[in-house]
């Protein structure tokens, strides 16, 4: 592959920064190396390859705050499961048969799925983590796609399947050694683009003798910790309070749903600088809870938006977008509908759903200061999204065409890091068909490894 050019100006977009000192403007940004090197009307620049995106819009690239990328080799499979199957399903049964090879493709597959769809930031919730050589080569996959991570160990299936039997919480010790080892090895460095973080259980989940030996650990090697609160019916409740009463909470933390947490719960996110994801689709199919926007925002606090798995939706964030503003106006609609009222005004905006979708989702993963929008010294995480396509134009308002004219199809290039992952439409150096053979052929034979079918249905027996 040639090499990247030191310097690329994108010439003359509509550009939608998600940065307040900036906002909209048409004009050039200028990329050198793998940062926006400058803004604006920049005229020639000497040695720099120049993209007429004079027809696009161009903005920040997306920050997933809540992904399982791995599973993404079983895509599909669990459409039809509620939180308590999929538990089941995929920790019981299909999760003791992925093999280093199945976790790697799916991992690999996963994340250039979301850079296709203009994704540059995931964290990546792994709980698949059977041996070291199954993250091993979750990194291996990471790094091939090109894509920023924060890879959130979260040990393997069998500790997250004790949540199901009594006393359904796990009481399983996290792989301190595994942790310590990427942390001291592979995922030393802060600024490289694939990064350490934390799978915790919590108190929903897990013992708080768990919690607070995974709390030890993340301080220790100071890094993020990522959990899953709030959703569905789990025994640990109140589980934010005991978090916030032993001093747990903090901007490294970042919680997932949080949909049945108490408006008072909700004050100590706040409180603390804890961030929160919402995934309002997959939340809303498999019985989490209705998103809590609305909720979050009212007690001052501003949420990320996640995939969650495409085990069960689709894997880009236009539709997370569309889906958040869907529930965000949906649901007090509804209410006033229901007291004899017209709704006379919409609540949250395409421009806030976007935010939460960028630089919101670049705060969970704790790289405010590196990525989530278009910011001279900030990473360049870029994409472009053409207005010539049918579903997009005319386009009388910027924000307005990336929620709700945007999709995979629209978006023309995707820069990580400065390098050019997708490029004119295309993904730059997958041979994508190889890898559909490849993931065809695993998702058969660890269907088949595994005794079940694709119509298969987790047993509660």
């Amino acid at each position: 592959m040639p090499a990247e050019p030191t310097r690329t100006l994108l010439r003359g977009g509509t550009v939608v920064s998600v940065d307040p000192a900036l906002g909209d403007f048409r004009g050039d940004v200028l990329i050198e190396g793998d940062v926006i090197a400058a803004v604006g009307d920049l005229g020639d620049v000497p040695g720099a390859e120049v993209i007429d995106v004079r027809e696009h819009i161009v903005f920040p690239g997306f920050v997933d705050g809540h992904r399982h990328l791995y599973q993404t080799v079983l895509r599909g499979l669990g459409v039809e499961w509620s939180l308590v199957e999929y538990c089941i399903g995929m920790f019981g049964t299909v999760g003791a048969h992925l093999s280093a090879e199945d976790v790697y493709l799916g991992t690999l597959l996963g994340a250039l799925d979301s850079i296709d769809a203009g994704v540059t930031g995931v964290y990546d919730l792994a709980h698949c983590q059977v041996t070291p050589e199954h993250t091993d080569r979750s990194l291996d996959a990471l790094r091939e796609s090109g894509l920023r991570t924060v890879f959130g160990y979260g040990g393997s299936s069998a500790q997250w399947i004790e949540c199901l039997a009594p006393p359904f919480q796990s009481s399983t010790p996290m792989n301190d050694a595994e942790v310590r080892r990427l942390r001291n090895g592979p995922l030393s460095d802060d600024r490289a683009l694939v990064t350490l973080g934390l799978f915790g259980r919590g108190p929903d989940l897990g013992t708080m003798d768990v919690v607070r030996d995974e709390w030890a650990l993340a301080e220790m090697l100071d890094i993020p910790v990522n959990l899953h609160i709030g959703q569905g019916i789990f025994p640990g409740r109140p589980a934010l309070k005991r978090l916030n009463d032993e001093g747990m909470l903090g901007p490294r933390v970042s919680i997932g749903h949080a949909n049945l947490l108490t408006d008072a719960e909700m004050a100590m996110m706040r409180d603390t600088g804890t961030t929160v994801t919402t995934t309002p689709e997959i939340e809303a199919v498999m019985g989490h809870g209705w998103s809590p926007i609305n909720r979050l925002l009212a007690a001052g606090l501003r949420p990320n938006l996640g995939i969650d798995t495409v085990l069960v939706i689709g894997g880009d964030m236009f539709t997370a977008m569309r889906s958040a503003l869907v529930t965000a106006r949906g649901l007090p609609n509804a209410e006033q509908l229901k007291a004899g009222e017209n709704p006379m005004a919409l609540r949250v905006h395409p421009r806030d759903v976007l935010a939460f979708a960028t630089i919101e989702g670049a705060r969970a993963l704790g790289k405010a200061d590196v990525t989530g929008s278009i910011t001279v010294g900030k990473k360049a995480d870029i994409v472009t999204m053409t207005t010539d396509d049918i579903s997009v134009f005319p386009v009388v308002d910027p924000v307005s065409a990336i929620v709700y004219g945007g999709s995979r199809r629209t978006v023309t290039n995707v820069f990580v890091g400065g390098r050019r992952r997708k490029a004119d439409g295309a993904l730059v150096g997958v041979d994508t068909a190889a890898l559909h053979e490849a993931a065809d052929r695993a998702a058969h034979d660890l269907i088949e490894r595994s005794g079940i079918g694709p119509s298969w249905r987790p047993s509660f027996a």
